[in-house]
């Protein structure tokens, strides 16, 4: 009932289509059918509870609404109220502690969702809960946690819709800015290594925020949440086209206040996908072969799996663990893409065409750090492979590619 492949596929082909980001939101949340023929509702179906009552489960789900779509964290309430004040709920004139009761208030709009052999579709389920120091169970009604004013000027009739229908309404709603907010901060993270409010997923819900945010958010809504124009917006700053060098001495101020680019380690995705890209003869993307995607697709899975799924921490800033230090260098993915395989790896086609030994490093650094070795680096290679012929030569650029592999400039944004 739930196909990774089929919905990493369709979310990234709604991603380059550049379709407005709050109707692909929209149909996540609310979207019906089978999970092969809409892919949208694997978001719902990962979730389904192992009691085998072919429920996606509410919590799980209301947890992930709260941290993806409006960056907030509002899952601690799961179990009881707030009492350290960490999250603030309520309208602005009216800011309150957040309750266990908001939570489950919120997990209620996903009660109705139902998986059958047919497909996901909406019944008239209710969500019961029993609360802290309650003594049985009761019926927990849908309602928002702020901002639930906007559900009255929701363009749907709210005795037909589905309570998904209307959560997703009011997710979205250009008056809803958690959601604007959400998505600025998020992709700042993905083009930054580290986003403007951290947690990524833990924006306060009334200020204070830190410049450029409420401007970009603003300015998101008005562009029909554009994410392409978004991010064209971001590179297009001062800050963002910033080295991580400086003719200074960098502090962890100078990169709080991103007076410099700050250095972050790619995700494992990324590291991945860098991976088998450098290794390669030819650039991989959605015009490539089927057999040549899905290979890919396999070969960075296989890599996740192993290396670790950052997760919660997918921005933090920490070097790399032992175990993910020797995947890079013992790995089969490193392996398979060094190897002497002039079918499929680079490095054994630059050794084989490259016309001087000069052309070979150049190359090798191009492909694998898009730059061209310093004069030192360039000497130090060429010594190595100078006066080397046939598998004995091939041998030292596949070393020299798994040294730029294992860089740290490699599997680090700078």
């Amino acid at each position: 009932v739930y196909r990774r492949r089929r919905f990493v596929t369709w979310l990234g082909n709604q991603l380059q289509e550049n379709r407005r980001y709050d109707e692909l939101v929209r149909e996540l949340i609310s979207d019906t059918g089978l999970w092969t023929d809409s892919p949208a509702v694997n978001f719902l179906t990962v979730t389904l509870d192992e009691n085998g009552d072919g429920r996606p489960d509410p919590i799980r789900l209301a947890a992930r609404t709260s941290r993806a779509f409006l960056g907030m964290r509002i899952d601690c309430l799961q179990c009881h109220d707030d009492k350290l004040g960490n999250v603030w709920l309520g309208d602005e004139d009216a800011q309150r502690d957040g309750e266990q009761a908001d939570f489950h208030r919120l997990a209620a709009f996903y009660s109705e969702a139902q998986s059958s052999l047919l497909g996901l579709k909406d019944d008239d389920s209710d969500y019961k809960y029993q609360y802290l120091n309650a003594e049985e169970e009761e019926v927990v009604p849908p309602q928002v946690p702020f901002n639930g004013g906007l559900l009255e000027t929701l363009p749907l009739d709210e005795e037909t819709a589905t309570r998904r229908e209307l959560l997703a309404r009011w997710v979205t709603h250009p008056n809803n800015k958690p959601f604007a907010r959400a998505t600025v901060n998020r992709v700042w993270a993905l083009m930054f290594g580290r986003p403007l409010v951290e947690p990524v997923d833990d924006i306060p819900l009334h200020g204070d925020y830190p410049p450029g945010l409420e401007t970009l958010a603003d300015a998101f809504v008005k562009a029909d949440y554009d994410l392409k124009w978004l991010i064209r917006v971001i590179a297009s700053t001062e800050v963002f086209q910033r080295d991580s060098r400086a003719d200074f001495e960098v502090t962890d101020k100078h990169e709080l206040r991103w007076a410099v680019f700050p250095l972050t380690r790619l995700r494992p995705e990324q590291v991945a996908g860098s991976m088998i890209q450098a290794a390669s003869l030819k650039t991989i993307d959605s015009q490539s072969h089927i057999i040549v995607q899905l290979t890919r697709f396999g070969q960075q899975n296989d890599f996740i799996q192993r290396y670790g799924d950052m997760g919660e921490d997918e921005f933090d800033d920490r070097g790399g663990t032992v175990t993910q230090r020797l995947l890079l260098m013992n790995g089969q993915l490193t392996r398979e893409r060094t190897t002497d395989n002039p079918f499929m790896n680079a490095a054994a086609r630059i050794a084989t065409l490259a016309p001087t030994d000069e052309k070979a490093v150049e190359t090798a650094y191009l492909a694998v750090l898009s730059r061209r070795p310093s004069s030192d680096e360039l000497g130090h290679f060429v010594g190595h492979i100078q006066d080397k012929k046939g598998a004995e030569r091939q041998r030292c650029l596949e070393d020299l590619y798994w040294v730029l592999l294992n860089s740290t400039e490699f599997s680090w944004n700078h």
